[in-house]
């Protein structure tokens, strides 16, 4: 019903973006690549980053960079925000064999790799042109997601792993918000 709404109220291209993003998270991500691969956040995190994209097709019918950007913004945010999860609830996910990268590699790889994601994650983040608000917030929202990273990368406690978690949802948010004030403050 959501597909056919996009496509009467909106337009064709973005309600065939929105099935293709439905049927991937449902059959592709959900039944086949979760139970199966300990890299299932990160290519399943295509699913959940598609929003710009499809939300910037029915505003405008067009495709351009900025969208892309932004799918990348949450596509490279997702694999920190949800392993930063799954090593506070690790011992759940083994006990139902969900392969996380914490139960398959293990607490450091998880740790590490979080830090090198969150990296391209700031980096990505600063390639918006959108003004000096952003470019200020940006940095500052990054900086201190990546030292949280780093935190965790060095602590063992799982207080670490929940404050990141925890973080990345206020940065990921603050992050949207600080865009769309300096887009209404630029206009």
């Amino acid at each position: 019903m959501a597909v056919l709404l996009f496509g009467v109220f909106f337009n064709w291209l973005a309600a065939a973006a929105s099935f293709g993003t439905i049927v991937f998270y449902s059959f592709y991500y959900t039944l086949w690549l979760k139970p199966r691969t300990h890299l299932n956040i990160v290519i399943g995190g295509a699913a959940g980053a598609m929003a710009p994209i499809i939300a910037w097709i029915a505003v405008t019918g067009t495709l351009a960079l900025t969208p892309w950007l932004l799918f990348l913004i949450v596509f490279f945010w997702t694999p920190p925000h949800f392993w930063a999860l799954a090593l506070c609830v690790k011992k759940d996910y083994a006990r139902v064999k969900i392969p996380m990268l914490p139960v398959i590699k293990g607490d450091h790889e998880t740790r590490r790799q979080i830090l090198l994601y969150t990296f391209v994650l700031v980096a990505i983040s600063l390639l918006l042109h959108v003004g000096l608000l952003y470019l200020t917030g940006a940095i500052l929202l990054g900086g201190v997601f990546v030292y949280k990273a780093w935190k965790l990368l060095k602590g063992e406690e799982q207080n670490y792993a929940w404050g990141l978690f925890k973080y990345s949802i206020v940065y990921l948010t603050a992050l949207f918000v600080v865009i769309m004030a300096d887009a209404a403050i630029t206009k």
